[in-house]
């Protein structure tokens, strides 16, 4: 059977009286919405959607409405293909344009037209940037007239006048340039606030680590149950490296305890584990490779299981040795100022009761014999006494106050030129009377004239402590003074038979308040040489103390008048 021609069929179908429903423009002012099956033969169901879709879903059956294909556009095979293209279009989620070789608009879907914010007949044959003069100067226009121009396709990110972000694909198709737009508004936000947040963080880390790093403090936490162990950037400084090392273990931690402290921080850790505790505090010393021990304390608590093992670690530590130093330092400084006042309490009173006796002594010699003058041996015997107690409180009070001037940086200085060889030797002799009166014998071997430039008072002060030291601790042996020339200027040394200096103690006494074994015994507030030491150093010398052959103790000054 031969079939009848299309004409046939169409008068037919007209002649029983049926209508085939006119389909709708695309481009109309009520345009069609996007675009989501085809039903029956001829026929599209479309839902009616007047806004672009959003993330809150897609549009309900209530928007839904059917429209028929225009005459002429199906046969038995269904819509033709240009039918189909247009219906394609329409149903895209993405914004569609076709452009001709000017740039002006061929072809748009109701997307790109409410993207847009005009009717899709308004847009044809226009530049997008002429009928949205908004576009004009964004990096949507740039891109899409370097594409018109160069006649390269790509891919790239825009985003619109109104804050809408688009996912922008140019292919050239012929003369034609068509543009493929996603709207990724949601998810550039997205990413944004992810990028903002990020970046927070960072921030926040930073001035964190600032904070822990001015503080010399770390954070750490060790989980048991992955083994992972994270430190921050300066824990491993709090341990002396000075950059981090590829891991950190239980077993260093330990081994670079001090012995002293070891036991007990390993006894909380096993408390910890064995469930009797879940916090940890602790103060120990760690030694560091170059050999130095430094103050740490470290806090922790253990988060556990169900079951109550220990699951996870986290804690923090802090270098305190500077704390500690100053702790050490009150300390000492709280026993040196008792120490000083029980010394300066002695020494004071004891020039103070033999001159008290001494009065006491004149007065009943005057009571007893009151013809005798102040000539008579009895009475000048009492008088040197007293001024030699006077001459000896004299010198403990102008100590105790060069002390004070030198804490404050007053120690003042008189530099004239002067021949040091006549000082030792009027201090030498001065001396051999008070040496004679202790039954020591006093000699002294001074090479002259020595002129240079000193603080005559301050070198005298220098002289006599270290005269006043050998009488005093020399166990009434011989004193020998020598003062001498050599290359680099003069040598001045005061040598003594007494005990000597242990080797332990040759520079600590020459700090303030101190004094060896010996020196605590014949008395005295360990200030002489201190300030010895301070008078020698701003002349720009130095000071040392030596072995005596035989025995004894030999003080070496060292001058560069």
């Amino acid at each position: 059977m031969s079939r009848p021609r299309r004409g046939a069929r169409r008068k037919r179908a007209r002649g029983k009286g049926r209508s085939m429903p006119r389909r709708a423009d695309a481009h109309s002012p009520g345009g069609v919405g996007n675009l989501t099956h085809l039903e029956r033969q001829g026929t599209v169901q479309v839902y009616m959607n007047p806004a672009p879709f959003t993330a809150s879903g897609p549009p309900t059956d209530a928007d839904s409405v059917t429209y028929s294909l225009p005459p002429g556009t199906e046969d038995e095979q269904g819509p033709s293909d240009g039918t189909r293209l247009r219906l394609l279009r329409e149903m895209m989620s993405e914004a569609f344009l076709c452009l001709d070789a000017h740039g002006r608009i061929r072809e748009v879907n109701s997307r790109a037209a409410a993207l847009l914010g005009l009717p899709a007949e308004e847009l044809q044959g226009q530049e997008p940037w002429v009928a949205e003069p908004a576009l004009a100067g964004t990096s949507l226009h740039e891109r899409l007239m370097a594409a018109l121009t160069t006649r390269e396709g790509g891919r790239f990110l825009a985003e619109l006048p109104s804050r809408t972000w688009l996912d922008v694909n140019v292919q050239i198709v012929g003369e034609e340039t068509w543009v493929l737009a996603a709207d990724i508004t949601g998810r550039q936000r997205a990413e944004n606030e992810v990028a903002r947040t990020e970046e927070r963080f960072r921030q926040l880390g930073e001035r964190f680590q600032v904070a822990l790093d001015s503080a010399q403090m770390a954070v750490w936490e060790t989980n048991l149950a992955t083994g992972q162990v994270f430190r921050s950037e300066g824990h491993d400084r709090l341990y002396g490296y000075p950059h981090p090392l590829t891991e950190w273990t239980h077993e260093r931690f330990i081994e670079s305890l001090h012995p002293d402290d070891r036991m007990g921080v390993q006894t909380q850790l096993d408390d910890i584990f064995a469930g009797k505790a879940d916090t940890y505090a602790s103060t120990f010393r760690t030694a560091w490779p170059d050999g130095t021990w430094h103050w740490l304390t470290s806090r922790a608590r253990v988060l556990r299981d169900a079951t109550g093992k220990v699951v996870v670690i986290r804690g923090a530590i802090l270098d305190i040795t500077a704390l500690k130093e100053t702790e050490f330092a009150l300390q000492e400084a709280v026993r040196t100022r008792d120490d000083f006042l029980s010394l300066a309490s002695h020494e004071l009173r004891t020039p103070l009761t033999s001159l008290r006796l001494q009065a006491q002594l004149l007065r009943r010699l005057g009571d007893s014999h009151p013809p005798q003058t102040l000539s008579a041996p009895r009475v000048q015997e009492k008088l040197e006494s007293t001024e030699r107690q006077l001459r000896r409180l004299g010198a403990l009070v102008d100590n105790l106050l060069d002390v004070s001037r030198i804490r404050t940086g007053k120690l003042d200085f008189q530099f004239t030129e002067g021949d040091l060889a006549a000082v030792v030797g009027d201090l030498v002799a001065r001396f051999t009377d008070e040496a004679r009166h202790t039954g020591v014998q006093l000699t002294a071997s001074v090479e002259g004239p020595m002129v240079g430039r000193f603080d005559r008072l301050r070198l005298e002060q220098v002289v006599s402590n270290l005269l006043s030291n050998a009488l005093r601790y020399g166990a009434g042996n011989p004193v020998r003074l020598s003062l001498t020339r050599h290359e680099d200027g003069v040598r001045l040394v005061v040598r003594d038979s007494g005990p000597g200096v242990p080797f332990q103690d040759r520079e600590r006494i020459f700090e303030r308040f101190t004094q060896g074994d010996n020196a605590r015994r014949r008395g005295g507030m360990g200030l002489g040489l201190y300030i010895v030491r301070q008078i020698v150093e701003a002349h720009g010398g130095h000071i040392r103390v030596e072995d005596s052959p035989g025995g004894g103790a030999t003080f070496v000054v060292e001058l560069p008048i």
